[in-house]
């Protein structure tokens, strides 16, 4: 049996239509047979072969066939159990061998009376025959599976089967519970990306505070979106105070500072090109400004352009700084670069060499040991502790493999 037949109303409303041929057939049975009972639904599918269908399996059914003009016959089948009880009811027969295949040509006639009047109590709930669209899908029926009881007669099914062309089936209408302006003021965290550029191992090493990273993939007025998978591309009214006018001296003089010229062995390493991208650290907006966005309006980001931008190579983190504009393109001017050897080289010597020369001037003033000049060449021997030859090491120790993958 497959499972999905049975869900062949999935998003369709079915629910009136069960009602309403649950309360026909409940009528029909009250006034028909003058009987109080209950009228369930257990089953519906729409198999060709009944026996698929595991509930009625070993169940036998006395069948009569409704004909319709210009329409298949609507089918209405009453089990064994259901014609034992009310045959009994009706003709006080008391048989203990009940039997279909032994029925009278008088009780035929009242099963078939029954099934008769049941489909006019069901008709108003079916599609007139008049507005009935004929197509392929009309040959095939569904099954309508209905679980008796009452306090006089044992538990029993009736199965009402309909050309699909007479079921009235419509789609769900879905009302959503709440609308977006509900929580227009409410924020949610995303990422904002600026742009994207390549620079060499080389670059990247000697990458150095107040250094300014032109951003060649990206445009002034534009930022990207990102929420997961998903990346959007919308516009943005440009701040003017991020605007930096340079000649072309100027852009020479950026040039020079990230192609910062050290003194040292170069390999194949250092020429490799990797991207770098520009992005804002989760940043907080509101359900109403990401809804600017996705309309494809232009978006005030304001307090988003003072949040301070990172640096990502291959999603390590390498540097923060302040976003700028320059010409058409967004920039970053470097305040911080994280785990550079070289970064730390420029900013340690200088406040390591001002209490070196403190201690030194205060040996100076001893005139009497003119005899022991010799420990102040000692003195001056002191800058071992600079650590000129180990910092050239640490930055030949670059860790390439932070972007290796």
């Amino acid at each position: 049996m497959d499972y999905k037949k049975k869900n062949i109303f999935y998003n369709k409303n079915i629910n009136l239509l069960v009602t309403n041929l649950s309360e026909a057939i409940k009528s029909a049975l009250q006034t028909f047979w003058e009987l109080d009972c209950e009228v369930s639904l257990l089953a519906i599918n729409d198999f060709r072969n009944l026996r698929d269908e595991f509930l009625i399996n070993n169940v036998d059914f006395f069948s009569s066939q409704i004909k319709i003009e210009n329409h298949k016959p609507i089918i209405i089948r009453l089990c064994k159990n259901f014609i034992e009880n009310f045959l009994d009811l009706t003709l006080n027969n008391q048989t203990s061998n009940f039997d279909l295949k032994n029925l009278t040509t008088l009780e035929i006639k009242i099963l078939n009376s029954f099934c008769e009047f049941a489909y006019k109590k069901i008709k108003p709930s079916l599609i007139p025959t008049k507005e009935a669209k004929l197509s392929e899908k009309s040959e095939k029926n569904l099954n309508f599976i209905f679980y008796i009881s009452s306090k006089n007669s044992n538990v029993s099914l009736v199965m009402v089967s309909v050309p699909i062309d007479r079921i009235p089936l419509a789609d769900l209408k879905k009302t959503p519970s709440f609308l977006d302006e509900d929580f227009i003021n409410s924020q949610t965290t995303i990422k904002i990306r600026a742009g994207r550029s390549k620079i060499t191992l080389e670059e990247l090493k000697n990458l150095t505070n107040e250094d300014i990273i032109l951003l060649e993939n990206s445009k002034y007025d534009k930022l990207t979106l990102i929420s997961g998978n998903l990346e959007k591309e919308f516009k943005v009214k440009v701040n003017p105070d991020m605007i930096i006018n340079l000649n072309q001296e100027g852009n020479e003089e950026i040039d020079n500072e990230i192609n910062n010229e050290v003194e040292m062995e170069k390999n194949l390493w250092d020429d490799i090109q990797v991207e770098i991208n520009a992005e804002f650290d989760k940043v907080k907006m509101t359900i109403g400004e990401l809804k600017q966005i996705t309309q494809g309006q232009i978006v005030d980001l304001g307090s988003v352009f003072e949040n301070e931008i990172s640096l990502y190579v291959e999603e390590k983190k390498v540097a923060k700084g302040d976003l700028i504009i320059i010409n058409d393109r967004y920039a970053v001017r470097l305040n911080e670069v994280l785990n550079n050897p070289k970064a730390n080289i420029e900013t340690k010597p200088q406040p390591q060499a001002k209490p070196q020369q403190q201690p030194q001037a205060k040996p100076q003033p001893q005139p009497q040991p003119q005899a022991k000049p010799q420990p102040q060449p000692q003195a001056k021997p002191q800058p071992k502790p600079q650590p000129q030859p180990k910092p050239q090491a640490v930055d030949e120790e670059f860790d390439y493999s932070d972007f290796e993958k």
